[in-house]
């Protein structure tokens, strides 16, 4: 919740345009940068909200709520002196989908590891 509440100010602050383009060299690193950010900032977003503990909700509730974040988010840059983007919420989805994903995945190869343990010696000799 820290985390998605600081990313949410993060993006509905005014960015510093000069300073990052001295910072990053160049208005190409700053447009590179920050879509970047926007992708892992929601996949960062979307592995720990769909690994967070889950109490008789689904963690794709999460993810659908993240890209619903990712669209009010763009929407309301509007009124702070940024641009709202398409292309800036598709990147969004985009971190989401790959967060969610790579959770996918984690849990598929956790799933199988668990398969493929070798039983004990005792049940073994046993069997």
């Amino acid at each position: 919740v820290v985390a998605l509440g600081a990313w949410t100010v993060a993006l509905l602050s005014p960015v510093p345009h000069q300073s990052a383009q001295r910072v990053l060299g160049g208005a190409f690193w700053v447009f590179v940068f920050g879509k970047g950010l926007h992708v892992s900032a929601y996949a960062f977003l979307a592995v720990v909200g769909a690994t967070l503990p889950s109490r008789g909700w689904n963690a794709a509730w999460v993810l659908v709520g993240l890209i619903v974040h990712g669209g009010v988010t763009e929407f309301f840059q509007q009124f702070v002196g940024r641009t709202a983007s398409f292309r800036d919420a598709g990147l969004d989805a985009l971190g989401v989908a790959l967060g969610g994903l790579a959770v996918a995945a984690w849990r598929a190869a956790r799933q199988w590891r668990r398969g493929q343990q070798v039983p004990p010696r005792e049940e073994r000799v046993a069997g």
